[in-house]
């Protein structure tokens, strides 16, 4: 009897599961400037706790999720890329070298999945083979550099197959200082060429900036309908000289401040704006190097939601909604800090218990703020997420689109090799359903990797990834 009521009941649970609304993961790299760090995720929502340590890391690294892997660049000596998954208990997919000496800062992805590297140690940006954990080709980045040869690009966002590359060009024999206005490199992902942003000026020229060493993370804002990049500009260190940029993605052009280092009340190392003119930052104090973190509403000045003491502010994150997230190193005091991001109000008396002192935000999606509305698509392709996901071996993925018309469905590896290739028909309903089966075209067992399922229509593409596991 138990058996049969058990077996009733299973779907109503499944179905009531899945109804759930679950908020999106985030995850923060911890470390105490030793040779590893840690990496333990947390809920964006109440009651707002963490995991313990769910896997090791180098101790200076960034990451990024991309389609359900976790993406861990070790910075400085380490060079390494690590894959996480967190569907299968954060366990390492693989790690590997991606360079003696090239000091990588960030991974991108384009629209086919493959990935890129930038580099600030050596004038090259890296298109790496996750699949096969090799860097399987470079592109040189000294035609941007300054005098010393290096350009020091960081940061990356990509929008589509453009990726947009923060160039700080520092002049390494004069201690670093900025040679100049920083700039943003304009890389075509799909073609593997540097985009010039003026044919009229000999060479490919980058997005100059407004002002020197764009330092932080690069992000994408709606105003006024359009869509608008914006990066943080530090400069000089002391001199309130730099600010938020904002570009034209577009017309691939600077438009100049949206605030200064003058209107925060320092040198700007975090920001993200929760509103076209809503902006929160982390900025550090001259003088006194104490880390601010400050909400400027668009005036001639901010105001300091948190003060720091000392140098311990280390990151800024939002979740799209109204709360705000603070890397808090303060010793003794460290965690991370939850703020209601409309009215500045802490949403906890204490910071969440990390364990080592919390350094970088990974967070499942890039929110933008007043995101522009994307323009309506007739009868486009849609593929819905696989299942199951990750598969040992198969898993399905409906399609939708125009009745009767005919997909057709590609299946390529991470780095862009063909393993499938055939036409669907969709029925009359639009309807249809692929089948991956872990096996190439030719029959063969796929390797165990990340798998992109692409549907190509008259009206318009749409991929998702599979990870196969053995």
């Amino acid at each position: 009897m138990t058996r049969r009521l058990s077996a009733l009941w299973a779907p109503l649970i499944v179905a009531l599961l899945a109804t759930a609304s679950v908020a999106d993961p985030a995850w923060v790299l911890t470390g105490d400037y030793s040779q590893f760090g840690r990496l333990r995720s947390f809920e964006q929502d109440a009651p707002w706790t963490a995991s313990g340590d769910l896997a090791v890391t180098p101790g200076d690294a960034v990451g990024r999720e991309h389609d359900g892997l976790l993406y861990v660049v070790g910075r400085g000596g380490a060079s390494v890329l690590q894959i996480h998954d967190p569907a299968a208990g954060m366990a390492l997919v693989r790690e590997f070298s991606l360079g003696v000496g090239r000091n990588p800062q960030d991974i991108a992805f384009d629209t086919q999945g493959r990935a890129f590297v930038s580099c600030y140690d050596e004038a090259v940006l890296l298109r790496v083979d996750v699949n096969a954990g090799t860097v399987v080709q470079t592109y040189s980045t000294a035609g941007f550099a300054d005098a010393d040869g290096l350009p020091e690009t960081a940061w990356m966002l990509a929008r589509g197959d453009r990726l947009f590359i923060a160039c700080q060009k520092l002049y390494r024999p004069g201690g670093y200082a900025p040679s100049g206005p920083g700039t943003l490199l304009v890389f075509d992902m799909a073609t593997g060429q540097w985009v010039d942003t003026d044919p009229v000026a000999a060479g490919v020229q980058p997005i100059t900036l407004a002002g020197g060493n764009p330092y932080t993370r690069i992000e994408a804002v709606g105003v006024d309908g359009q869509e608008r990049l914006r990066v943080g500009c530090v400069g000089a260190y002391g001199p309130l000289d730099g600010g938020v940029d904002e570009i034209d993605p577009l017309a691939l052009d600077s438009l100049g401040w949206v605030v200064t280092e003058a209107q925060l009340g320092g040198d700007i190392s975090a920001f993200v704006s929760t509103a076209a003119a809503d902006i929160h930052a982390v900025v550090t104090a001259y003088g006194t190097f104490d880390t601010d973190l400050v909400r400027w509403q668009g005036g001639p000045g901010s105001t300091v939601v948190r003060a720091g003491d000392g140098f311990v502010f280390a990151d800024l994150a939002w979740d799209g909604g109204c709360q705000l997230y603070l890397a808090d190193r303060t010793p003794f005091a460290d965690g991370v800090r939850v703020f209601d991001a409309c009215s500045g109000l802490p949403l906890l008396a204490s910071p969440i218990a990390t364990g080592l002192p919390p350094f970088s935000f990974i967070l499942s999606a890039d929110p933008v703020a007043a995101p522009v509305p994307p323009a309506p698509l007739t009868a486009a392709v849609r593929l819905a997420p696989p299942y199951p996901n990750p598969c040992n071996p198969s898993a399905r993925l409906e399609v939708d689109g125009p009745a009767e018309q005919m997909v057709r469905i590609r299946i390529t590896d991470l780095a862009g090799r063909s393993v499938g290739d055939q036409s669907l028909r969709l029925d009359a309903t639009g309807r249809g359903v692929i089948e991956f089966d872990g096996r190439a075209a030719d029959g063969r067992t796929l390797p165990a990797g990340v798998y992109r399922v692409t549907a190509h229509g008259a009206a318009g593409a749409a991929s998702r990834s599979v990870t196969l596991l053995k």
